[in-house]
């Protein structure tokens, strides 16, 4: 087995993407779906359903009634809002431990995440995107190869530094140059095999080098805004800091004026308790 078939073997110890998320994601695309369709599919599901009713009650969620069953949730939400806690509660375990390859303690990629995440939707809804379940999700889970690859980086950090530094590699295209393969598609592939969305496989793939995707929508453009703002914050940098490329045409494509950044970070600012509160929620902490 090549060193590559090793790493990309290792998709297998990931917790996979449930049956039930994946068919509320199908779902959510069908624009003749409704909620109770969704209430359908979640509340056979204990685990599920104890997860989001958690969700819902959270402080956060400012419902002055407690929410005791998926119906209501689904009234309380809204379908896009649902999908993405969902997808939340089933996303959190492969995130929670640390990564040391990439200089990331307990927890740090998946608030990381989430915080891109939201962000993502936050841009998909004002641009008018379309799919909003599908930009939060890829934003979501598009650095999950990182949860495997942690472990190559930490024996081969040095030369990979020394790419970067030396040669004016990319942290992704320094990875693919000394490991046979880097984060975003290792992630693609995880998503590949659990019957994503080919869009949403895409995004994850090319979140960091946009311009080697044929998409036309603004799925991927928003996603990797979103990361810029991220690293622009100081959300979530580890050992890759800011070692990636800026495509300056990959932003433009969505019409954002500096002060439209500027406010979308105060914004997350502003709800940083909230994004704090949701993270450990779905995390189980």
């Amino acid at each position: 087995m090549t060193d590559v078939a090793r790493i990309v073997s290792r998709i297998d110890t990931l917790k996979p993407v449930s049956h039930i998320t994946t068919r509320l994601l199908q779902l959510i695309e069908d624009p003749d779906t409704t909620g109770a369709d969704l209430a359908a599919v979640i509340q056979y599901d204990q685990s599920m359903t104890a997860n989001l009713l958690r969700l819902c009650n959270s402080v956060s969620m400012g419902s002055v009634r407690k929410v005791t069953d998926v119906k209501q949730a689904v009234n309380l939400l809204g379908m896009e809002k649902l999908s993405s806690l969902v997808m939340l509660a089933d996303s959190a375990p492969n995130f929670r431990s640390g990564q040391s390859g990439y200089d990331l303690g307990h927890g740090e990629l998946w608030r990381y995440s989430v915080s891109a995440a939201i962000i993502a939707r936050e841009l998909a809804e004002e641009k008018d995107a379309g799919d909003v379940s599908l930009v939060f999700t890829s934003a979501l889970i598009k650095d999950l190869g990182k949860v495997i690859l942690h472990t190559y980086i930490s024996d081969a950090f040095d030369e990979i530094r020394d790419q970067v530094s030396g040669a004016g590699k990319s942290f992704q295209e320094a990875e693919k140059q000394v490991l046979g393969i880097d984060h975003a598609e290792l992630g693609a592939l995880a998503a590949e095999k659990w019957g994503f969305d080919p869009q949403m496989v895409d995004v994850i793939r090319h979140h960091h080098n946009p311009l080697e995707s044929d998409s036309q929508g603004l799925a991927l453009p928003i996603v990797y805004m979103a990361d810029c703002i991220c690293m622009m914050i100081g959300q979530g940098v580890g050992a890759d800091g800011l070692a990636y490329r800026y495509y300056k045409e990959t932003v433009d494509r969505l019409n954002m004026t500096a002060l439209d950044m500027q406010q979308i970070i105060v914004r997350f600012r502003e709800k940083y308790v909230q994004i704090e509160e949701m993270i450990q929620l779905s995390a189980g902490e």
